[in-house]
């Protein structure tokens, strides 16, 4: 009668140590976790914390021997690091590739108001942007901010001379073309593609052809842009135009009209317009004409065609692919259509896609 209870108790006793051993969900392998990073918002505390996130304040303590201080005493604005599950959607977001993001800062926002509106902790944007220990900034600059996860959709948002963009991607170097002001390039997925396909294209087909150079863009939010008038939501390229005798134009300096490749800057302005993307061309009077001239005496394109193309010498003016503005004869500026996807998005009056 006596060895069954003790019996029990013996299992009993294993089963407790068996429990106290085991590892707890706080103290899993970092093979079972991967690093992520929270916050501290005004009025957390350690306990606040562990109990947010699903761990223990000794994990907080272990992951961050620098940030936690004596008694345990966290700031506000600081970063402390989370082992998270992996598979969770705080792991993806912390894992996943990096891309960056552009803050225009109104009026009334502090460094603490747009780190909180833009997910990301105080000491991050003054590290990004180089900003003092004040944190002081001022309306009308931009932040600049890094993520992981996901990247939002680039959006062109409003008519190219009152519009903005949002999460846009910029125009790097690549073959065939050379960026005048690297930092004005900043423009939405399809544009991008497109200068990109058709100035390789240009490269294959007139081999050791000098590079064009694209200009102007956009800022990286959009918006306006001295001493442009457009180029406020992405979708305006300023390009140069091909030169003869194979001269690299460097600066986008003025040109003469028979200084122009036109065969050249025309089988750019043709690979660009096969897409049906193309809303509006700007040049120069003079350089429209010699191109009209060029495409006709060729036999490129028949009279009517032609007619449909330049204002400067077809009968329908209004809908002219491309017209007449101040100051190009420098460059050819492209005006790329709104993408289907961009709700926002809208074509100044008169400007649609052109079918050639």
């Amino acid at each position: 009668m006596t060895v069954r209870p003790c019996i029990q108790s013996l299992a009993a006793i294993t089963a407790v140590m068996t429990l106290l051993s085991a590892p707890s969900a706080s103290a899993a392998t970092s093979d079972d976790r991967v690093a992520a990073t929270v916050d501290v918002r005004p009025g957390d505390s350690l306990s606040v914390l562990a109990a947010r996130n699903g761990v223990s304040i000794d994990d907080l303590r272990r992951w961050n021997p620098k940030k936690i201080g004596k008694d345990d005493l966290i700031r506000a604005g600081d970063t402390l690091v989370v082992m998270v599950p992996k598979g969770s959607p705080e792991a993806a977001a912390a894992t996943g590739p990096a891309w960056t993001g552009y803050y225009d800062i109104q009026s009334g926002d502090t460094l603490s108001r747009v780190a909180a509106k833009l997910g990301v902790s105080m000491a991050e944007l003054r590290r990004w942007n180089k900003l003092g220990k004040d944190g002081v900034i001022r309306a009308g600059r931009t932040l600049r901010y890094v993520k992981h996860g996901p990247r939002p959709p680039s959006r062109s948002v409003g008519t190219t001379t009152h519009g903005r963009l949002e999460q846009p991607v910029r125009l790097g170097e690549g073959p065939g073309y050379r960026l005048r002001f690297p930092r004005n390039t900043y423009t939405v997925p399809s544009v991008v593609t497109t200068l990109q396909r058709c100035t390789a294209r240009m490269k294959r087909r007139f081999k050791g052809t000098a590079d064009i150079l694209i200009g102007d863009l956009s800022r990286p939010t959009g918006g306006r842009f001295p001493p442009h008038v457009s180029h406020q939501s992405g979708r305006d390229a300023d390009i140069g135009y091909y030169i003869v005798g194979n001269v690299q134009n460097a600066t986008m300096y003025r040109l003469k009209a028979h200084e122009v490749d036109y065969e050249k800057t025309w089988e750019l302005l043709l690979c660009m317009l096969a897409e049906d993307e193309v809303v509006r061309v700007f040049m120069d009077t003079p350089i429209q004409k010699r191109m009209a001239e060029y495409l006709e005496t060729s036999k490129r394109l028949d009279p009517k065609r032609i007619d449909r193309l330049f204002a400067a010498v077809g009968d329908i003016r209004d809908d002219a692919l491309v017209q007449y503005a101040p100051a190009h004869d420098t460059h050819l500026h492209v005006r790329f259509a709104c993408e289907p996807a961009d709700r926002e998005c809208a074509e100044d009056p008169g400007e649609r896609p052109f079918h050639l």
